[in-house]
Formats: C-alpha cells, sequence, structure tokens
C-alpha cells in the first residue's frame, strides 16, 4: 500500500481515520503502570489554536468560553491532567498511543485543554524519537531487512536544520516526511547492501549489492508507508 500525504490542515491537531476515542477509554488502555525515564524539555512552538479559535469569535463568545471552562466537570479535568501525565513522564512512548493521545487533543471541546496538551505533546513526540523507541518500531516494521540507524539520524538532522520544521509539533511525523521527501531510503539501502559484513567479511559483487539494496528498499519504504498511515490528515500548525 502507499502513502498518500494530503494537504496539510489549518486545524492545530490533526484528526484520524478511526473514531475518536474518550477520554475514559484512553486512561483504560493505560492504566497499568510502566517505569518512567528522565524527561527531555524541548521547544514548544507557538499554537495558532488559540488566535484561530478566537478570531473566529466575538467578544461575547469568549465571555461565554470562560464560562463554560469554569463550569468543566471535574472528572473530565481530572482525565486530561492524567493524560497530560502520562505524557510527561513518558508512561505512554509508542506511536499508536501517542497517536491515540493527539486524537484526543484534537477533540478538546476546551480550549483551555487544547492549550495543555501542547507542550507535553510535542516533548512527548521528541522523547519517543530520541528515546530510540522510534527505532525500535521501525525495526519491528522491518525484521526480514533491518532499517539502519543512520537513516533516522540524517533525517532528524536534516529536520532540525529546516526552518519550515516549524509547522509541525511532531518530530516523528517530520522525520518520516524528511526520509521520503528526500529519498533517504534507496541511497542508505544501497550502502548498507555493499557492507561486507552483509556478505561474510568478502566484498559483494555489483549484482548482488543491488539486489540485496533492492530487498533493503522495498522493506524500509512499506514500513515508511505503514507509520505514516496513521495521520490522516499532516498533523501541522497550518
Amino acid at each position: 500500500d502507499q502513502h498518500t500525504s494530503g494537504t496539510p490542515s489549518r486545524c492545530p491537531w490533526p484528526t484520524l481515520q478511526q473514531a475518536p476515542p474518550t477520554i475514559k477509554d484512553i486512561l483504560s488502555h493505560f492504566s497499568e503502570p510502566r517505569p518512567t525515564q528522565k524527561f527531555h524539555p524541548c521547544r514548544i512552538q507557538s499554537s495558532n489554536m488559540s488566535s484561530s479559535r478566537s478570531g473566529r469569535s466575538g467578544g461575547s463568545s469568549s465571555h461565554h468560553r470562560s464560562s463554560k471552562s469554569s463550569k468543566k466537570p471535574r472528572a473530565v479535568q481530572r482525565s486530561v491532567q492524567q493524560l497530560i501525565e502520562s505524557l510527561e513522564t513518558h508512561r505512554v512512548n509508542t506511536l499508536t498511543e501517542l497517536c491515540r493521545i493527539e486524537r484526543v487533543a484534537a477533540t478538546c471541546e476546551n480550549e483551555e485543554d487544547a492549550l495543555a496538551f501542547q507542550g507535553p505533546m510535542t516533548a512527548a513526540w521528541e522523547y519517543y524519537v530520541n528515546s530510540n523507541q522510534f527505532l525500535t518500531e521501525m525495526r519491528g516494521l522491518t525484521r526480514s531487512y533491518p532499517l539502519c540507524s543512520d537513516i533516522l539520524y540524517d533525517a532528524h538532522v536534516r529536520v532540525r536544520n529546516d526552518p519550515n520544521s516549524n509547522k509541525s509539533w511532531n518530530l516523528a511525523w517530520l522525520c518520516l516526511m524528511k526520509i521520503q521527501e528526500d529519498g533517504l531510503v534507496s541511497g542508505y539501502a544501497a550502502l548498507e547492501a555493499a557492507k561486507p559484513e552483509m556478505w561474510g567479511g568478502r566484498e559483494a559483487t555489483d549484482e548482488e549489492a543491488a539486489q540485496l539494496a533492492a530487498c533493503f528498499e522495498y522493506e524500509w519504504n512499506k514500513a515508511v508507508d505503514t507509520m505514516l498511515r496513521h495521520w490522516s490528515i499532516p498533523p501541522t500548525w497550518y
């Protein structure tokens, strides 16, 4: 299956293909305790969420929104705080789980809740990439021809050096898109296939290396497409 990237949405949080889960569903899924790891803060991008919503509303609407916020059920507020805590402590650190919480953030009706998710969500995606969980999951999708770590490192560096990366809070998505857009798979597949360790210490012939590179390329591209299918709409600010 080939991934088709859509046109960037103006919605600050993306929606996914499945029906959004409730906060209760998410909390139930993450009820089991998990080991925590050291938190790595990151630079948080400013959001268009607040301005886009307030821009569509008048003063009376803002007052109504504040009133609605003050009347928010305590149970809902506690649930949101628990989800945010699971991001900050990295109890949640897999692509599927992070996307589920990202979906909850996308469906927040309360503006204060939506804003509260922004920093922790951005930092959680940073940690997902930097903790090597990203590489672990990619290798889980490329068991026959394991993805080399250099390709993710290269993509990460390119994202950091690209000013357009400010368009998204999601570092994992940015790295996947950079791999795809810059055609990194074919180059790294060729390098990996030509390594002597792939051939018992001997030098591979050009034909042998080309055949192995094609296998790497097929499996790695398929893994990138599989990961990108988690987002039906690009997770971008604009």
